[in-house]
């Protein structure tokens, strides 16, 4: 929802807390009213005027009370309408930002988002709060006390509003300079935060190279830009706020000096140039908050485009339009078709017309020298690149047109770049469960189904199968132990298996493991590998990985170079063969054997 529709959405406390307003406005500016009458009044000196002036100060007293009451309250109703948009606009916000495509956070420093959900957030809330009861009281304001003071003396009130022009014309002039330099304060602090979370998260790389003082020199220069534009800011804001309590002190000088006149002449009762110097007092807080109003509003509105920047940016992947499918299709035989598959960055091709068919329940092995193609062709089959349609099928139908949902549900990834929340093991772990599993659940053969199982036994029976056991049974809260933001009380191998345990636990239909063993050693991968044998059975499954040897059981192997598929077969076959298989086969093999002999 955007954020015009998120603000109609508290229509309704708005319009209640400015009928609020109104009536707060209406009772005082009805006081002057009645001071003028009771000034006026005095001058008969009877009886019945001291009984006037008397019911008049209750009166006042009254209104004065129940102003307070419902000026209270229109201050809930506005302040709360901007909180309720800022919470809505903060849950859309992060919505969105998790269906955004990896291409997105490769261009947007993450410091620069976090700044936008946080402080944007808050300004855009400042704006439709304090913002929209301010700007409405001083419309109110403006208007009825400009129509009081017409009705007491339309001469003095054309004297008394002489200097609002020049206001105006400054607040405008002023105005654009506060959106400038707010706009600039708001992406230097994006910037900023941006570093803080860099050096923090490479922290240890900072420390290895010794550079602390060069980033601590970094971040000074940073935050030295984020003062001074800070300053600048508070320079302009400021100066507007003496500007405009001079421009209302010149207001209050003519009244006194030509309203005295008109006294003194008899054309005004005293009542009725108090009431007036009254009417514009009451103007004059708006009128010096005027200032403050104008950098509120501004900076919410550059926070405002900021925020809305993200909402308008569109996922290069989504599911399908409503409608483009008449139901959820269901995926029992999930074999995966790849038809001259092309995929390119910019005038870089990836993937070079590819072509292949994976019957379900087979295994396919992806192998090829680095930056081949392998991670960009598991991405196409899980759908975490955008393709040209009818290129990827998955169970016989495009993942094009399948709802994300369906397709993520069907599919188990295990990335090489293994990412671990500062959670527990188990919990890790649990991301990969889906309540049910495949439909009717799966047979083990120990007389347990997926569905009878439940989640801690599924967590740790796929921990098991990902080579954790030992490493469990060595950390101090074995599956409770907290591995730390982004795992890193885990080392390299050990963050690995548990994405590997993630994938596992969903029990996926189609398992993709990117060479997610890569930082295990190749005796490791071997014992892993054999244990996940009889899960992968009945399973359709791609396996990358830059060991030849783990792949060679594989119903299938194709190689990869430069983005085309070079060899496809057996391992036999293409051991065979001599080509680039064979060669990459004889490579490891040698090193193997250099690293048994350094070893021994």
């Amino acid at each position: 929802m955007s954020i015009g529709a998120r603000v109609r959405a508290q229509g309704k406390s708005f319009a209640l807390g400015i009928l609020c307003l109104a009536a707060t406005n209406a009772l005082g500016l009805a006081i002057p009213w009645l001071i003028k009458l009771s000034i006026d009044t005095l001058g008969s000196r009877g009886a019945a005027a001291h009984a006037f002036v008397v019911r008049s100060a209750l009166v006042i007293a009254g209104f004065a009370i129940v102003q307070a009451f419902i000026r209270t309250w229109s201050r809930i109703l506005m302040f709360n309408a901007g909180r309720n948009v800022e919470y809505e606009l903060r849950r859309d916000v992060f919505a969105h930002l998790t269906r955004l495509p990896p291409s997105f956070y490769r261009q947007s420093p993450t410091g620069d988002v976090m700044s936008r959900l946080t402080n944007d957030l808050g300004a855009v809330r400042m704006l439709f709060g304090p913002g929209a009861l301010n700007i409405a009281n001083t419309a109110i304001v403006y208007v009825t006390g400009a129509w009081l003071m017409l009705t007491l003396n339309p001469g003095l009130t054309a004297l008394a509003l002489l200097p609002f022009p020049a206001l105006i014309l400054g607040g405008r002039a002023f105005s654009r300079a506060i959106y400038r330099t707010s706009r600039d304060l708001q992406d230097q602090l994006g910037t900023m935060s941006t570093s803080i979370q860099e050096d923090l998260a490479g922290i240890a790389v900072v420390k290895l190279y010794a550079i602390e003082d060069q980033r601590q020199a970094a971040f000074a220069r940073l935050n030295d830009d984020y003062l001074s534009k800070a300053l600048a800011l508070v320079r302009t804001r400021g100066t507007l706020m003496p500007l405009f309590a001079v421009v209302g002190g010149m207001g209050t000088l003519i009244v006194l000096w030509a309203g005295g006149r008109d006294v003194i002449a008899g054309r005004m009762t005293v009542g009725e140039l108090v009431a007036f110097n009254f009417y514009l007092i009451y103007m004059s807080w708006p009128t010096v908050a005027l200032g403050w109003i104008l950098s509120l509003w501004q900076r919410g509105v550059a926070a405002w485009f900021r925020v809305r920047e993200i909402l308008a940016t569109v996922p290069d992947i989504a599911d399908p339009a409503p409608g483009a499918a008449s139901r959820i299709p269901i995926i029992t035989n999930p074999a995966v078709t790849v038809r001259d598959l092309t995929v390119s960055y910019g005038e870089r091709t990836i993937l070079d017309g590819v072509s292949l068919d994976l019957p379900a329940g087979q295994t396919l092995a992806i192998v090829g020298r680095t930056a081949s193609g392998k991670t960009t062709l598991v991405d196409a089959i899980a759908r975490l690149i955008e393709i040209p349609r009818g290129t990827v099928l998955v169970g016989g139908h495009d993942v094009v047109d399948l709802p994300l949902a369906v397709l993520r549900g069907t599919v188990g990834y295990a990335p090489q770049e293994a990412f671990l929340f500062s959670a527990t093991v188990a919990e890790n772990i649990a991301f990969g469960w889906r309540d049910g599993g495949d439909a009717g659940g799966r047979d083990h053969g120990d007389g347990n189904r997926d569905g009878d199982l439940d989640q801690r036994a599924r967590v740790e029976r796929a921990a098991l199968a990902a080579g954790l056991g030992r490493d469990i049974d060595v950390l101090p809260e074995g599956y409770d132990t907290m591995v730390g933001e982004r795992g890193i009380t885990l080392s390299g191998g050990q963050r690995q298996r548990v994405a590997l345990a993630r994938a596992l636990c969903a029990e996926p239909r189609v398992l993709l493991l990117d060479d997610s063993l890569s930082s295990v050693d190749a005796q490791t991968e071997r014992e892993i590998l054999a244990r996940l044998r009889p899960i992968l059975a009945g399973r359709t499954a791609v396996l990358v990985s830059h060991r030849v040897a783990a792949v060679k059981d594989a119903d299938q192997i194709v190689v990869l170079d430069a983005g085309r598929i070079v060899e496809r077969g057996r391992h036999p076959d293409l051991v065979a063969a001599g080509g680039l298989y064979a060669a990459l086969y004889r490579e490891q093999l040698a090193e193997e054997a250099l690293h048994a002999e350094a070893a021994s």
